[in-house]
């Protein structure tokens, strides 16, 4: 990575006009720059990255088909140990929800490191190094070394990377396989723009290569998403507009068809029919076994019915009403999940003046990269944090072009203002923060209270960001000289305190607290179900298929129909005696006054924290 040697001469003009001298960028970082940033991403991606035991929802899920597949070799079918509820008989039901390569790459894992949350873990983290890497590769390349450990740094320490780095969910691979689509589109339209032909530009092959596999990763999003990119660069790029400040406020639209002629040989150029054809003969072969396999998932879906019409066409459609939220939504989520860097990026996302005409284009590419994810995005109903997280290494490079220059040029005026309105959005994240942990648990209900050595955790992790943030505040408010990297250093410390405190209290809090007495639950009764009992786990909404990973059996999971209709559906095995899994509150509020009204008496096997193994006998119709 350091063996990149090219010089990108570059030009610093600040928002009030003062144009710095052209300068070289600054030399790459030394090997103790180097073994730091290699210190801190082992620290972010790896420490204690197995300790916590696996989450919930979607981590359970893709952790148990992984283990499934595992063990009984099945590279196909995604399969789930749970009774599907249409027939008792069957030990396995279907998942159809992704595609296939999330959980090929954590089989490959487990049969590699064993069974554990590390094992399953661990290609997220090594993925999430690899962005990093890619991050660091293309700003060398574009804007200098410097620039380009800037960029790599502010990806590697921001929350989301850190998340999506550490729980083995779809978000961190497919944010690395998006990256390396859209760098090698642009590294094969400059090469194509030299001249080069299609056989000999390798970046073509990489990024259709890279295309099936984000196939195989998130479906047609993983397809969709990079041309819709490049189409609106290329037309942007194609395109004039001019402004006309008179009365009345006119705008001039011209179009100049002649480029967009043009267009036509480089799509020809940029998307060659072997490389579609590659593409399709990746992508395609594990979409035709799986349909061929057949079954049907707990809903009684066919994967024809769940992957194609309600994964893809139905969200395509909007039909996903339970993460609908408002517009504005994302700029909450960016705020957070791009801590503390958020606040930098309104300067970012501004061209460099006085930068040549070939930088422009590449931070123009940039910027439109950003906007289409995230403007796209907002414009659709369904919203989760993570559905922006592909316009990350976007954010990231133009940041690291922007602090190096604004590390040289400390003394201008709007460099002080946008460290000042970062760091204060830092500040203001923060306190937000704090006012959530002190006076959330008070409008918790009484009935399902969160544990108080939890809430004492937060609030004082909570706190500490506060007081380091607000130190970087002050310095850039009240230092004559700004110490452009200290600020820098001290916002990275942010994530540090927040990764480093996670995945010691805090995960000891959750294995303890909040996952651990459920999973436990569910493992006590392994005995009885190698025995031959039925093993019910009863009404737990919101599901939580982390239980699934850490036991060596199948459960049923009655979730709506009352206990004895499900009972009575078939014969219950062994004299009609079950084990049945549930929350106190459940048990209490639903199932006890059913047990008591058939003269059923449960015997309490395990109590913890909230929920029970019950032992209890079907009675007789």
């Amino acid at each position: 990575m350091h063996n990149i040697l090219l010089r990108v001469t570059m030009r610093f003009k600040d928002e009030a006009g003062a144009t710095d001298a052209i300068q070289a960028p600054a030399a790459g970082p030394s090997r103790y720059y180097a073994a730091a940033f290699a210190v801190l991403l082992f620290v972010l991606f790896f420490v204690r990255l197995g300790s916590a035991r696996i989450f919930d929802l979607d981590e359970g899920l893709y952790a148990d088909c992984a283990r499934n597949m595992a063990m009984h070799n099945n590279w196909i079918t995604p399969l789930l140990n749970t009774h599907p509820p249409f027939d008792r008989q069957i030990n396995y039901t279907p998942f159809f929800e992704k595609p296939a390569l999330i959980y090929w790459i954590g089989a490959l894992a487990i049969k590699l490191f064993g069974l554990s949350a590390m094992a399953v873990r661990l290609p997220e983290a090594i993925l999430a190094v690899a962005t990093v890497a890619l991050i660091y590769w293309f700003g060398s390349i574009w804007f200098g070394r410097r620039a380009a450990l800037l960029a790599a740094l502010v990806y590697a320490a921001c929350p989301l990377t850190v998340l999506d780095a550490r729980q083995y969910t779809t978000d961190g691979p497919l944010v690395f396989l998006f990256t390396v689509q859209m760098l090698s589109f642009w590294q094969a339209l400059i090469a194509h723009r030299q001249g080069a032909k299609v056989f000999r530009n390798r970046y073509i092959v990489i990024y259709w290569v890279f295309t099936a596999l984000a196939i195989l990763m998130k479906g047609a999003v993983g397809m969709l998403l990079p041309p819709i990119v490049f189409v609106v660069y290329l037309m942007l790029h194609s395109t004039a507009i001019r402004f006309c400040r008179k009365p009345g406020v006119r705008v001039n639209f011209k179009l100049q068809f002649n480029q967009l002629k043009s267009m036509s040989p480089l799509v020809r150029a940029l998307a060659p029919l072997s490389c579609v054809l590659l593409c399709i003969a990746i992508a395609l072969p594990w979409h035709y076994l799986v349909w061929r396999a057949g079954g049907r998932d707990e809903l009684g879906h066919t994967w024809v019915q769940e992957y194609i019409i309600r994964q893809h066409i139905g969200r395509f459609k909007g039909l996903d009403k339970v993460h609908d939220a408002p517009m504005p939504t994302y700029i909450v989520y960016f705020l957070i999940g791009f801590f503390p860097w958020a606040g930098f990026v309104p300067a970012a996302l501004r061209l460099t003046r006085g930068a040549s005409a070939e930088h422009r284009d590449i931070e123009k590419y940039l910027i439109i990269w950003f906007w289409v994810i995230f403007g796209g995005f907002s414009v659709a109903a369904a919203k989760l944090p993570t559905y922006i997280a592909p316009a990350y290494p976007a954010a990231a490079l133009l940041l690291g072009r922007w602090l190096d220059g604004a590390l040289r040029t400390t003394t201008s005026v709007s460099c002080r203002k946008t460290f000042r309105r970062a760091t204060a959005a830092a500040v203001f994240v923060c306190a937000v923060l704090v006012a959530a942990a002190f006076a959330g648990p008070h409008f918790v209900p009484k009935s399902a209270p969160i544990p108080g050595d939890l809430v004492t955790f937060v609030q004082v992790l909570t706190f500490a960001l506060f007081l380091v943030s607000g130190i970087a505040w002050a310095i850039s408010r009240f230092s004559p000289n700004l110490p452009a990297g200290t600020v820098v250093g001290l916002l990275t410390v942010l994530v540090v305190i927040m990764t480093v405190a996670g995945s010691t209290q805090g995960y000891a809090d959750a294995n303890r607290l909040v996952i651990g007495p459920y999973q436990r639950t569910a493992m006590a009764a392994a005995p009885d179900a190698r025995n031959g009992l039925p093993v019910i786990f009863y009404h737990i909404i919101p599901r939580r298929p982390s239980m699934l990973f850490y036991i060596p059996y199948s459960p049923y999971e009655q979730k709506h129909r009352p206990f004895f209709s499900w009972a009575y559906a078939d014969p219950v095995p062994h004299g009609g005696w079950v084990d049945v899994v549930t929350s106190t509150r459940d048990y209490r509020r639903d199932l006890a006054p059913r047990l008591l009204k058939q003269g059923v008496k449960p015997l309490v096997l395990r109590e913890e924290r909230g929920w029970l193994l019950l032992r209890l006998q079907v009675p007789p119709r």
